[in-house]
């Protein structure tokens, strides 16, 4: 891969950084040599005042590209709020998807799903988020790149629980670095 398309690539990883972490924990050598893997950690927080406040997590991967994750937050006064995640590559589809519930002390929940589609010269995005009122917010979004011009094309589109979209478009060019001869 050219360094000029790396550093495209780098500044389009705010939109792609699922499909990047997909590749990058199996999906690109998905099969039988690809080796699930399971983490743990717990992390504790202690204030100026003496409160503490606890997160337990825990990751697998299966090993071909697909992962379940789990998170408890215990708060000082002891109340709790956990996250129920997963993802999985489809090696056939070029798509990697993830979902995930967050319910808070109180019971409520909310609820997100992701879809990336990679295609022949960029990627699809849909996302949405449900909030624990049900109300959602859906989002879809596209990238280009043309490695001829160096230019990437983004545009996304957000569209809130009351109907009303929003559009935001971004064109980034990346001028080739100078060659140096070789030796």
């Amino acid at each position: 891969m050219s360094k000029k398309r790396e550093l495209v690539l780098g500044i389009a990883s705010a939109m792609i950084i699922p499909a990047l972490w997909a590749a990058s924990t199996g999906a690109a050598v998905a099969g039988p040599h690809a080796t699930p893997r399971s983490a743990s950690a717990t992390v504790t927080r202690t204030g100026a005042a003496g409160r503490t406040a606890t997160r337990q997590s825990q990751v697998t991967t299966n090993g071909q590209g697909g992962y379940t994750a789990n998170s408890t937050l215990t708060g000082p006064a002891g109340n709790t709020a956990t996250r129920q995640q997963s993802g999985s590559y489809d090696p056939a589809t070029k798509t990697y998807t993830r979902a995930g519930t967050t319910t808070g002390p109180n019971g409520n929940r909310s609820s997100f799903s992701t879809s990336v589609q990679a295609t022949g010269n960029g990627l699809q995005r849909n996302a949405t988020r449900t909030g624990p009122n049900g109300n959602s917010v859906t989002s879809t979004g596209q990238a280009t790149y043309n490695p001829s011009t160096g230019t990437l094309n983004q545009s996304r589109t957000s569209t809130g629980p009351n109907g009303k979209s929003a559009t935001e478009s971004r064109t980034v060019t990346v001028t080739p670095a100078p060659q140096t001869p070789s030796n």
